[in-house]
């Protein structure tokens, strides 16, 4: 049984800005397939064979991980493969809460649902004609045309008992994000999520209960990127590695008794940083110098109807914690809750530049399928395409702001914030790899305007002219 895992491109997006990272999530299921099966990993992001030119035909299955605003792109990659003799499996967030609308496209012929490894191996068997269908899990399906799903497989509860991913699989050296100046890599130790907030789809695609490895696989995984593929920086890139602190100092000092000269970073919470500072100076001397931090909002009650469960001075109080250790923060900042003012994300924008993280990334609030926000808002969607569902564009009908007029603000805030010469002094590498993607954005809304208002106009005028 031969066997393509496909990560689709992503268009405008943190690849456009040199932050290319590894499919880990493919190379995961590869993992748990490659003994018996031939695997292969395309990512489209960084390959140089484009999909539209890529030999579907000489695998028997293709499967395609899939998130919301890759799902158009995916459809047409789907179709590709199965044009050519493929069968076609689809997972990932989008559509494993949308595994009707996939299977109906008629180019999809499996959907696996949530948590891949065993579900799709499941399949695979089924597939090989090793087990009947009876004995698959988490997968959808249309049978004579009838929608399908199978029981749901239980999520892993020994993530220990995974094998590593398979990063040989993978062309490792096409990946160049790097870390202060380090070429860095990607890991990840835990899974699941309590805090389920309204926008993030996490708590029901991997549920509400965090799952975590324990320090010794942990840092198994971590020797192997240290001395077999000489990274010297690593990034932690889950929901919450901060979510047991005792872990993080364990993990931490252990990596300090083995005196590694490496620089890693991973994502937390205000408040568990405000809770715990001392976790935050052990992890710092054990290399810790970078942190994504969803700061959101400068407004409670917005932060209230995201289901953050934080307080707006813990953003405060975790910014001098982790100025005072020396760790630089990326810090997320949304725009758009449904009864926002202008005033309220103005405000928003200038808690940003009070903060002063290192980096930003502003979005506008985005209804995901699988969040509890896209149920409450399904009746307000502006828009149904998919493509359009990346953070970077207006998808709802909001109270107080109109779609344009949220466009401008986001535009606006990054502006403002890299404008200054502190942050444009510090992130001139940076802005520099963003610019051709913003061009280019700029370029493409620039056409969409020219295609639908400027050149209509500009027929009328001409067939006037000639007529005279």
């Amino acid at each position: 049984m031969r066997i393509l895992l496909v990560s689709p491109p992503a268009g405008f997006s943190y690849t456009s800005i040199g932050i290319s990272r590894p499919p880990l999530g493919l190379a995961y299921i590869a993992a748990v397939l490659k003994d018996k099966y031939q695997v292969q990993i395309s990512d489209f992001n960084v390959e140089r064979k484009k999909w539209k030119k890529f030999p579907f035909r000489e695998f028997d299955i293709v499967g395609i991980s899939v998130d919301t605003s890759r799902y158009p792109v995916s459809l047409k990659i789907a179709s590709r493969a199965k044009s050519q003799g493929a069968v076609v499996v689809m997972g990932g967030p989008h559509v494993s809460f949308m595994d009707r609308e996939a299977l109906e496209s008629g180019v999809v012929d499996y959907v696996v649902r949530n948590e891949g490894e065993y579900s799709f191996l499941s399949l695979v068997k089924f597939l090989s004609q090793e087990i009947p269908f009876e004995e698959v899990r988490g997968v959808s399906c249309l049978i004579n045309g009838e929608y399908n799903r199978t029981p749901d497989a239980p999520f892993i509860a020994d993530l220990d008992s995974l094998p590593f991913p398979a990063r040989e699989l993978l062309s490792l050296k096409r990946y160049r994000e790097k870390m202060n100046g380090r070429l860095t890599t990607t890991l990840v130790t835990s899974r699941g999520c309590p805090f389920n907030c309204s926008f993030c789809s996490s708590s029901q695609f991997f549920g509400v209960k965090w799952r975590a490895r324990s320090v010794e696989n942990v840092f198994e995984e971590m020797e192997l990127l240290y001395k077999k593929y000489n990274y010297r920086a690593l990034s932690f890139v889950e929901d919450n590695f901060t979510l047991s602190p005792d872990r993080a100092v364990k993990l931490s000092e252990k990596i300090i008794r083995h005196g590694w000269d490496i620089l890693w970073g991973a994502w937390s919470r205000v408040d568990t940083i405000v809770k715990n500072p001392e976790m935050v100076r052990v992890m710092a001397r054990a290399g810790f110098r970078w942190t994504f931090i969803g700061f959101e909002s400068c407004n409670q009650e917005v932060l209230n109807e995201y289901g953050k469960k934080a307080i707006v001075q813990d953003s405060l109080d975790a910014m001098q914690i982790l100025n005072e250790n020396g760790v630089g923060v990326t810090g997320s900042f949304i725009l758009g809750a449904l009864n926002e003012t202008k005033d309220m994300m103005k405000e928003t924008i200038n808690f940003a530049k009070m903060l002063n993280p290192v980096r930003v990334q502003f979005s506008i609030l985005t209804p995901y399928p699988g969040t509890q926000l896209y149920e409450t808002v399904k009746d307000r969607l502006v828009t149904e395409n998919w493509q359009l569902y990346s953070g970077a564009y207006s998808t709802i009908k909001l109270d107080n702001v109109s779609p344009k007029e949220l466009r401008r603000l986001l535009v606006k805030a990054y502006f403002q914030f890299y404008a200054r010469m502190r942050q444009a002094v510090v992130n001139v590498p940076y802005l520099w790899r963003a610019t051709p993607a913003s061009l280019s954005l700029l370029f493409s809304k620039l056409a969409v305007v020219w295609r639908n208002a400027v050149f209509p106009v500009f027929l009328v005028f001409m067939r006037k002219y000639f007529k005279g």
